[in-house]
């Protein structure tokens, strides 16, 4: 397969870019959550920026009830997965849905 034959639709395209936004949102957004809650908890139960998992949204919620940061994490992943499904959607299974 050579490099000129290969192509893709408008909708693969816009849904991997996205994605692709969503994704380095949400991990800009937790890394602002993880600065947030290192400021408030003391230095033996600070959070890793390069080590870190699920806690950091359980922990910030503990600690920042009122933030919209949770809503906007969860409205980033909420569009990932709605990317990724569109992705496989018009990738795998073609811009013709009666096929």
């Amino acid at each position: 397969m050579q490099l000129d034959q290969v192509s893709f639709s408008w909708p693969v395209i816009i849904s991997v870019c996205l994605g692709t936004t969503a994704a380095v949102a949400a991990n800009m957004i937790s890394f602002v959550m993880i600065g947030k809650i290192n400021q408030r908890v003391p230095g033996d139960e600070r959070i890793s920026y390069l080590w870190w998992g699920t806690e950091v949204r359980k922990r910030f919620k503990e600690l920042f009830p009122k933030s919209r940061l949770v809503f906007l994490l969860d409205s980033c992943f909420v569009m990932m997965v709605t990317c990724f499904v569109l992705l496989v959607r018009f990738w795998v299974f073609g811009n013709n849905p009666g096929r």
